[in-house]
């Protein structure tokens, strides 16, 4: 009994299959690093609420440190506890100075996110535009600093430039503060009733200490909270109250 042939076919018999093809050619990334964690964040709320008040902490010692340094003051000796985890809570408006940087390194690294996403265009441009290959640059290059991805460049850039513009806002306005141009003036009462005499400037409270400082003499003092009665707020410097200000003529 004679067997019929086989069908013939257009497809090649020892070809890969289509569902195969280009599976050897095509490379899947795998996530980074970043969005591994976002990935473990999103799975894990309390672990994202624990490191964002952490986050916000740091940020708040380190602009407390550039803050008090200004006045020869190692406030981190000074502060308990419980005052590393409220420091970055006491000057609010430091959250928009970070939205803005956020926003400014998202903008940035633009480019680098459309040439992860379109690589054949992207090659295209750095062959045939001279300015490709520098805003384009190939994922392996030194200017992507060797593979990098652009979350990784995101988060890098955010923390670093979060961090020097930090520093120069606090040094800037304790420079204004240590000159008498700025800062709040008070009159402090401590426990025995005496009134501390001068022109004092309140530069902060920790749970513990009270920190003043006088312009006029370049010095600073660090009262224990208990000794403090009273802390009268006279006004802003140039912008007194008008009772205040007629005391003190």
């Amino acid at each position: 009994m004679n067997e019929s042939p086989p069908p013939v076919t257009d497809k090649d018999p020892v070809a890969e299959p289509e569902s195969m093809a280009g599976f050897g050619r095509v490379r899947l990334q795998a996530p980074s690093l970043v969005m591994r964690l976002l990935g473990v964040l999103q799975r894990e709320p309390v672990l994202f609420i624990s490191l964002s008040y952490l986050f916000v902490s740091a940020l708040g010692l380190w602009s407390s440190y550039w803050f008090y340094r200004q006045f020869d003051l190692p406030i981190l000796e000074y502060m308990q506890s419980s005052d590393f985890f409220v420091a970055g809570l006491r000057r609010p408006e430091f959250v928009l100075t970070l939205l803005y940087v956020l926003v400014m390194v998202w903008l940035s690294t633009w480019p680098l996110r459309w040439n992860e996403r379109n690589p054949e265009r992207a090659q295209q441009l750095r062959e045939r535009r001279w300015w490709g290959k520098w805003l384009l640059p190939h994922r392996k290059s030194w200017q992507y600093l060797w593979g990098a991805r652009s979350e990784t460049f995101v988060l890098v850039g955010f923390l670093l430039m979060a961090g020097l513009l930090l520093s120069d806002l606090n040094s800037d306005r304790a420079a204004q503060v240590y000159q008498g141009v700025q800062g709040d003036k008070v009159r402090v009462t401590l426990a025995d009733s005496r009134v501390l005499p001068g022109d004092s400037r309140l530069l902060g409270t920790s749970s513990a200490f009270v920190f003043l400082w006088w312009p006029s003499d370049r010095k600073n003092e660090v009262i224990p909270i208990e000794s403090v009665l009273r802390i009268e707020f006279i006004g802003l410097q140039g912008h007194e109250r008008p009772a205040a200000a007629a005391a003190s003529k």
